[in-house]
């Protein structure tokens, strides 16, 4: 693999790592606000809860994709 393909694929991996880290902590941060909500909200909470959850887990996704990357490099 040339050296511009595998930066390419880095920073690439990298910059979709840190976008899904950042939209994981808003969700989480903001989660808070969510308690004060009305009754009928009751469905988008549980939404919210499930694309957190998602969020989350494609953050570690990426993150061991990333760290498997600079291991195998």
């Amino acid at each position: 693999m040339s050296t511009t393909v595998w930066m390419l694929n880095t920073i690439g991996l990298l910059a979709t790592t840190i976008a899904t880290l950042v939209v994981f902590l808003h969700l989480h941060r903001t989660s808070r606000q969510t308690a004060s909500l009305p009754a009928e909200c009751a469905p988008l909470i549980k939404d919210r809860r499930m694309l957190m959850l998602t969020m989350g887990l494609i953050a570690l996704w990426f993150v061991i994709q990333y760290v498997a990357l600079l291991f195998t490099s």
